[in-house]
Formats: C-alpha cells, structure tokens, sequence
C-alpha cells in the first residue's frame, strides 16, 4: 500500500514523498516535487509488485578496499614470492588513492585519473602492471566472489611499452664483471652471478634455491612454481654445480644463497652495483644477466624451442626476440639447403 507525504521547507518548497510497503517486500521509498509524479510512481511499483515484476536492486556495498585486502589474502600467495613483493605496492597504491570508494560506485574517470598521475612519476611499465593488477582484482570480484557484474578497468587503455631490452654482455665485459664480483665484500655475490649466468633463473628464483629443491647428486634444480607460474627443472653444470654443492654443505637455513629478514635482494644490491660500476659496464641489470644467457646459447646454434624451456618462457613470442642472434646458424642450414638442390 502506498502512502504519500507532503514536507514544506522553509521556503515554501513543497517535496513528495512516496512510501510503498507490501508485505514480503522491502519498503519502496522516492521523493517527487510534484504530487502528479508521486502518484503515477506510486501506481507504477504497485502493479509491479503485483505483478510479480519488480526486483530491487541493491548497489553492492564492498569497497575496493575490501577487494584487496582479500585479494591480497587469498589471491597473491598463489603468486612466486618476488612476483608478491613487486605487486605490493600496487595495491597500496590502489588502496590509497582508491580504496574508499565502492565497487558499483568505480568509475572508468577515477581510473584514468590515477593511471595519468601515475604515468608522470614511474615509466610505462609501471603503469602496465599496476592496472594489470587492479584488473585481476576486479575479474576475481566478478568470477569468484560475485560482487560485482561488470570490469570496468579491463576498458582502460595503457601507455605503450618501448621495445624490450636485449643487452647483454660481452666477453670483455663478462670477465670484467665476474672478476670484480670476487673481489666485492658480499662473499656470496660471485655465486649469485655465476649461478644466474649458468640457468637463466629470475632473481626470485634464485633467492628460492634450496637444499630440497636442489639436488647436488644428480646436478639439477627443480621448482614448483616461477613467476610466469609454471615449474622449471635445469640442470647444473660446470663451475655452477661445484659452486652450488658448496653452498649446500654450508648453508644453515635450507637456502642456497642467505636471505637476512625482507626482500633478499637488499643483501646484494649494493655490492651488485658497485661491481657493475667498477667493471665499467653501462645500462646493465642483474635481469640483463638472463638475456646475456639466452643470447649466448642463441649464438651456439641453440634451437629457439630449447632456449625458451630454458628460459621458462610460457609464449614464443618471448623467446623470438633472440633469432636474430641466429644468423650463422641459419646460413649454414641455408648452404645446407642450397647444395642439396643445386646437386
């Protein structure tokens, strides 16, 4: 049944109010400033209800702050641990420029906003991965927890990435490094290199070595999930192997290389850098260390489909960008080729 009040402000202004209440269902409420509008509102929801027709709907009340706190509780354990701590601040970003306002209330203004402040302090990549994140955030409100409908963020475009970097180093330039990596004051620094330089591993992947997942015996590594997602299985080789069985034998807390409290990598930074420095080695990462293998084994005639298991890589794509390292191979495969027709 639906009532009808009529408030006067101060004014004079005159509001109409409309209360509809049925039994069964929840109480309809709308104000109109005219009684003409009241009334045929009024009429409108009542036959729906009789009807059957009508359905409230309620705007869902989490906030993207709920979202992430437990997107960071069930979601990101399932990530590798260094891929955990780069997207850590993704959602403290997220968190605190966003985070107040409701799911339902998202809007694609607010995004962008964000996305074009961010843009002005961190390169693209940055950007990429931190809408990348907010994205799968909200496609698991929507496939896990039903909280919302629709993904706004997946419309929102991102800024363009410059070619992927593919330095790597030279045999000058690797004596140079590896030999001002013995002489850092970080005992452990040479190991690190070498090791990196010997499987391809990622940094995190390197810091997640153990004494069970390294087998010294049979010389090979085996980890159950790396940051693409997937496990990997390498062999250990050459000086990599000696270097790991000694670290096997003197470790203390199960992991190859010593991690201290925080993000492992904060024991080696330092003296990372200084080497790199000291050996007089421009536009260098320790991630360069994994494109410096790749190239080499390109070099020697590896196939593409053997670098990229290596490399762990889950798209080809990714391993494609080391063919043109390939030529010699290539031209002796073509002669090849040309002196069986030719005969």
């Amino acid at each position: 049944m639906a009532t009808i009040n009529v408030q006067q402000a101060k004014g004079g202004t005159k509001t109409f109010r409309v209360r509809i209440r049925r039994k069964g269902e929840p109480t309809q409420t709308a104000s109109f400033s005219s009684m003409k509008d009241a009334k045929r509102y009024a009429t409108m929801i009542e036959g729906q209800m009789l009807a059957g027709k009508h359905f409230l709907a309620k705007k869902p009340t989490h906030t993207l702050s709920e979202l992430l706190e437990r997107y960071t509780q069930e979601i990101m354990p399932r990530k590798a641990p260094e891929t955990q701590r780069s997207h850590r601040a993704a959602v403290v970003f997220w968190q605190e420029r966003l985070g107040h306002k409701r799911l339902a209330d998202l809007t694609r203004t607010d995004i962008i906003t964000q996305r074009d402040t961010l843009s002005k302090t961190v390169a693209p990549a940055t950007v990429q991965k931190y809408l990348v994140i907010l994205t799968h955030a909200l496609n698991i409100a929507i496939r896990e927890y039903e909280w919302i409908g629709t993904n706004i963020a997946a419309t929102i475009s991102r800024p363009p990435l410059p070619p992927p970097r593919q330095r790597y180093l030279s045999d000058a330039e690797r004596s140079r490094l590896l030999a001002e990596c013995r002489r850092s004051i970080n005992k452990h620094l040479y190991a690190l290199v070498l090791v990196a330089l010997s499987t391809s591993l990622r940094r995190g992947s390197l810091f997640a070595l153990t004494t069970k997942n390294t087998d010294v015996r049979t010389g090979t590594i085996s980890l159950e999930i790396t940051k693409n997602g997937r496990g990997v299985v390498l062999p250990l080789v050459g000086e990599a192997l000696e270097i790991v069985r000694r670290l096997a034998t003197s470790s203390k807390d199960g992991y190859l290389f010593p991690r201290g409290k925080g993000d492992p990598w904060c024991q080696y930074r330092a003296a990372w850098e200084h080497a790199v420095k000291r050996a007089n080695i421009s536009g260098f990462t320790f991630h360069c260390l994994r494109h410096t293998t790749a190239s080499y084994l390109a070099q020697c005639g590896v196939p593409l489909f053997t670098i990229g298991g290596i490399l762990g890589h889950a798209d080809p794509r990714s391993t494609a960008r080391y063919a043109h390292l390939q030529t010699d191979t290539l031209r002796d495969a073509l002669e090849h080729m040309t002196r069986r027709i030719s005969s």
